[in-house]
């Protein structure tokens, strides 16, 4: 990771697309010529100009340090989470996964980031019709759609993007087979749209609807393996123990057993005098003498 303080604008980490300054360049040129027919129709084109250069930028993320996790792949908000049927075109081993459905702005980064580590065991491509300009609804006829799915130690999970089918709107920079890193860029989709990611059922979620995600960065949730949950068996069992251990001491007042032991010996205690052993008895000897010391140092 790149040392910050060296930095004089550490918050300049993203740039844009040549295809979007290409773009916007021939919005621009087009605002320009709408103003010399009528002004007001310049800054119409000047604020398509702007949302053109939003649309096809990209921004630097830094992926959180987790084995197991699951990340965004995309920014977004989160519309729904739910159980679905697995989709035939991702090829996932289990018939039930979790479906989780984000949302992307026109204006969001253009940037796919990959959700595990692990590798890319398929991808498919589909174009869409270039008379559908912006995805409505994740399931209209017409989108452009691909599907990547990805896996890690027997776990797999999935990707569906669905954007408009005007111009090359989604394109994959992974082949089947290459190795993902947590968090990093695996594609562009530009202009928004949609993103269905497909985690296993057992994966623990931490989001919920209406959360805004940061695509590379926001944990969705990690994978569990029977390791992990052998493992959170155990941290869970030393914590019941904790809880119980803490429970009882909250219960029993401290000084309680201390006093009934101080009692109880007092009571056990005899003086040399009313003990009742053999005049041969060394140690009852030894404590009459000391008995008797003590009561002449009182005398004096």
């Amino acid at each position: 990771m790149d040392d910050l303080d060296h930095k004089s604008t550490p918050w300049l980490n993203g740039g844009f697309d040549i295809e979007g300054i290409v773009v916007a360049f021939a919005v621009f040129l087009g605002a320009l010529l709408l103003g010399w027919l009528w002004a007001p129709l310049f800054w119409l084109g000047f604020l398509a100009f702007i949302a053109t250069l939003l649309a096809t930028r990209w921004s630097q993320r830094t992926p959180p340090e987790l084995a197991s996790g699951i990340v965004a792949p995309c920014d977004g908000i989160v519309v729904s989470i739910k159980q679905v049927e697995a989709p035939p075109e991702l090829r996932f081993h289990t018939p039930v996964v979790t479906r989780v459905r984000i949302s992307s702005a026109p204006v969001s980064t253009n940037k796919v980031y990959t959700p595990i580590s692990g590798s890319l065991e398929h991808v498919t491509l589909e174009e869409g019709d270039s008379s559908i300009p912006i995805a409505m609804r994740a399931d209209d006829e017409g989108l452009s759609r691909a599907w990547m799915c990805f896996e890690s130690h027997g776990q797999q999970v999935g990707i569906r993007l669905a954007s408009g089918g005007f111009g090359p709107r989604i394109e994959i920079d992974m082949n089947a087979g290459d190795i993902a890193r947590l968090g990093k860029p695996c594609g562009t989709r530009r202009l928004g749209g949609w993103c269905d990611l497909y985690i296993p059922v057992s994966s623990g979620k931490l989001i919920w609807p209406g959360q805004s995600l940061v695509g590379g960065e926001t944990v969705i949730g990690r994978l569990r393996s029977d390791a992990h949950d052998a493992e959170d068996d155990d941290i869970e069992e030393a914590f019941e123990v904790q809880r119980e251990a803490a429970a009882g001491v909250a219960e029993e007042d401290p000084f309680e057993p201390v006093l009934a032991e101080e009692d109880e010996e007092d009571e056990q205690y005899v003086s040399p005098d009313e003990a009742e052993v053999s005049e041969e008895d060394p140690a009852l000897l030894f404590a009459r003498l000391r008995e008797a010391a003590r009561r002449n140092e009182e005398g004096d």
